[in-house]
This record gives structure tokens, sequence and C-alpha cells, in this order.
């Protein structure tokens, strides 16, 4: 019964993602016309929003090491979709692009950061919350030096959108995420503990279930810029390339920190 609440609640909270989220995404976008770039991280940090609320509410649980083996695969497999979207539109070149060099270079740090902090037993130290925040702070800031042209570039989209609408269906859709990873939290310790399921293979079948949303929204960028004729240009590429780095670096630089800070203070609850 455990693993089965697991899996409807991941599954609920990709759903919410993908039908809510996002969708609350493509109005602010296209009221705000932003720009692909843009587009991309925003749809990033959105689809880090089930990692999130699965790290925290396992922190809370006591299971933090199922946890941050969903933020490690999850980071991993993203890489793995992104080069399938590439290599499946025949846009793998457009990747050695020294444009793309900075969103590379973070995207790789960010799936090797929580795996040397796992191997060295070092996964959840204090010390880590202002460091990996610091580093997300280090990524943005980066990022806005390095591209300050490309913030600017044509719109990515010229949908119509309405901001009203996009932050009401945002909000309500961050409440029901919120209510179902509790669900998570409670079923994936259940499952841990109960049923003896090794920590780190629970992480991963979570991975692979979270990191559904931005398989979706990989193919999704190429898919409408092949249908708009666009198909070939850099700006589907930056969006996507946008997306997965935005996606790993708040895995890494937000939702990670976040995560410990819930895990240590539960521990601390719990000695107290």
């Amino acid at each position: 019964m455990a693993a089965l609440i697991m899996i409807v609640s991941a599954a609920a909270i990709i759903l919410l993602v993908k039908y809510g989220l996002l969708r609350g995404i493509d109005h602010i976008a296209g009221a705000m016309n932003w720009s692909a770039k843009a587009r991309g991280q925003l749809t990033g940090y959105a689809t880090s929003v089930p990692e999130f609320v699965c790290l925290v509410a396992a922190g809370l649980a006591g299971v933090w090491e199922a946890g941050l083996w969903n933020i490690a695969s999850s980071n991993i497999i993203n890489v793995v979709l992104m080069l399938l979207a590439v290599t499946f539109y025949r846009q793998f070149g457009k990747l050695f692009n020294i444009r793309f060099l900075d969103e590379i270079v973070f995207a790789g740090l960010a799936v090797a950061v929580p795996i040397v902090l796992m191997r060295f037993g070092m996964d959840s130290q204090w010390y880590l919350i202002p460091i990996l925040l610091g580093f997300f702070v280090v990524y943005r800031v980066v990022d806005m030096r390095v591209n300050r042209g490309v913030h600017h570039e044509e719109v990515a989209t010229e949908a119509v959108g309405n901001l009203h609408l996009g932050i009401t269906i945002g909000v309500t859709t961050l409440i029901a995420i919120g209510v179902a990873g509790m669900f998570l939290g409670d079923a994936t310790k259940t499952v841990v503990d109960e049923l003896k399921v090794h920590p780190a293979i629970a992480g991963w079948i979570l991975g692979v279930v979270t990191s559904i949303p931005e398989m979706v929204s990989f193919f999704a960028v190429y898919a409408a810029s092949k249908r708009d004729g666009q198909l070939g240009q850099l700006n589907d590429t930056q969006e996507a390339l946008d997306n997965l780095t935005g996606s790993n670096m708040a895995n890494v630089g937000f939702v990670y920190p976040i995560g410990l800070l819930a895990y240590l203070v539960a521990l601390s609850f719990w000695a107290g």
C-alpha cells in the first residue's frame, strides 16, 4: 500500500507540474514577453518543484538518503534526457556553440556535487546550507554577466498570456503539490523502513519519476520550434539548455540546502 501511495503521490506531483505549474509559466512568459533564456530558466526552476517537495518531505520523515538520491539521480537523468532530445531532433552539434559553455559547465557541476558529497560522507553537514546557496548565487551572477545580451533577445514565443491567470494557476498548483508531497514523504519512509528497500533505490525510483516533467519540456521546446519552422536556430537549444541547467542548479543550489535544513531541524526536534 505504501508503494502505491508513493507512486500515486509522485504521479500527482508530475501532473500538477505539467498541467498546472507549466501552464501558469506559459501565461506569465507570454504576458511578460520573456526571452527563450528567461523562459527556459523559469521552466527549469518549476520542474524542480517535485524534487523540492520530495527532498523536504523525505528529510522531515527521516529518510534523508532516499531524498538526496532523488536529487542526484534526477540531475543525471535530466542530462541524459536533454541529450536524447537534441539527438532526436538532430541538434546535437548546437551544444558545441561557445555561447552555451557556461550552461553546460554548471549543469555538469550540479551532477557532480551531490555524488562527491555522498562519496566522502559530507552530504548532511550543516555548513553545506550557506555554501550551496552561495553556489546558486554564483551561478545566477555568472549567468547574468556572461549572457547579458542573450537576456534581451527576441522572445521565445509570440503567445499572448494572462499574467493574473498565470500567477493564480501557479500558486494554486504549488499548494496542491505541497499536499501531495506530504503523502509522498510518509510513503517513502514506509517503503524504506518497512519494505526494506535501500534508500538509494527508492531515490532512483523517485528520480526517474520526478524527471518526467523535464523530459516533457525538453521535447516540447524542439517540437514547437520544428512546428514553427525555426528548428536549427539557437533559441530552441538556448531554452532547452537553460531548462536543464536551471533545473539541475535549482536542485543542488536551492532544493538541496533547504531540504537539508528541514532534515537537520527534524533531527534536532527528535533528539529533543
